[in-house]
């Protein structure tokens, strides 16, 4: 049964961001869903994907948080379940749509991850669409960030990461999270996330989206795609550990709900199994997602 689900990142949403986010997400399921009546779950996870990446509301692409020294580092991850698919991209700066070039990796070359300028030397033989990205919004939410560092008396690179945590929790509506799409034709499941990083984080580190099984994966007719503070999902391979339940018996929300519980760090996660159930769990005070199924036709808005 045909089913995608949509996540706008887990967080705290402002009441004025929300507004202007909800139709892009509307946007993505429709669009996304069109494909899947096509035939295409690969397509209509990358392309639900890319109008997140399109919209400054989201912490993706255009929308993408800096790192606290004011430079741009994307990551994207696509994974199919049969046959197995993986594509990743770590660190790319100008790639308009990381989640594309993630699809590229996994479609078009013999690797699964590829990083930097690598990457971003595979984008421009493909044509794909380049720019600027780094955009005044988020230099100012980055100002914000810093003077809250400032106020905390965080002096030093090791202690950052220590206190980010902590930070995130007093400020939430600095740090919405990442974005991301599941779906299924009936037949396969597709994962993918795409994200901005963590506004705090130091240059070159790399979260769980483009880690496969942390951030996103697919097996065995269940898919997911995580939000939230990477280190945390990194260290209980949320993704994955969330199919492997469902393997072993679980009920679908019941692995959601599960693994959400096994980290103290703000997260969320959505899901989809090969019979078109959806589902999300999270943590935080939201996570604005839009469903669209085989069944119920009209889209559907949770977590907010």
């Amino acid at each position: 049964m045909r089913a995608i689900i949509v996540h706008g990142g887990a967080g705290r949403w402002g009441e004025d961001r929300l507004k202007n986010a909800l139709p892009v997400l509307r946007k993505a399921v429709e669009v996304g869903y069109s494909l899947l009546e096509e035939g295409d779950p690969m397509g209509a996870v990358e392309e639900a994907v890319k109008i997140l990446e399109d919209s400054p509301y989201f912490n993706a692409g255009k929308g993408s948080v800096l790192s606290i020294d004011g430079s741009l580092e994307m990551d994207a991850c696509i994974v199919q379940d049969e046959p197995r698919t993986v594509g990743a991209v770590i660190g790319v700066r100008r790639v308009k749509n990381p989640i594309t070039l993630a699809r590229i990796v996994a479609e078009r070359t013999s690797h699964h991850i590829m990083y930097g300028e690598g990457a971003e030397r595979l984008a421009r033989i493909f044509n794909l669409p380049e720019g600027n990205l780094v955009t005044d919004y988020a230099r100012k939410r980055l100002e914000k960030v810093r003077e809250k560092l400032l106020k905390e008396e965080i002096g030093d690179e090791l202690s950052l990461m220590s206190r980010t945590v902590d930070l995130i929790r007093k400020y939430p509506h600095l740090f919405i999270g990442t974005v991301g799409a599941v779906a299924t034709d009936g037949k396969v499941v597709v994962a993918g996330t795409s994200t901005g990083g963590t506004s705090i984080k130091l240059p070159g580190r790399v979260g769980d989206t483009p880690i496969p099984g942390a951030g996103t994966w697919a097996e065995d007719g269940c898919g997911a795609s995580a939000t939230g503070i990477g280190e945390g999902i990194i260290q209980i391979l949320l993704t994955k550990t969330l199919c492997e339940m469902v393997k072993r018996g679980f009920p679908l929300q019941e692995a959601a709900n599960r693994v959400v519980g096994m980290t103290k760090y703000p997260v969320g996660v959505i899901a989809v199994n090969r019979e078109g159930k959806t589902v999300l769990a999270y943590n935080t005070d939201s996570m604005p997602v839009a469903v669209k199924t085989e069944e119920k036709k009209e889209v559907e808005i949770h977590g907010v």
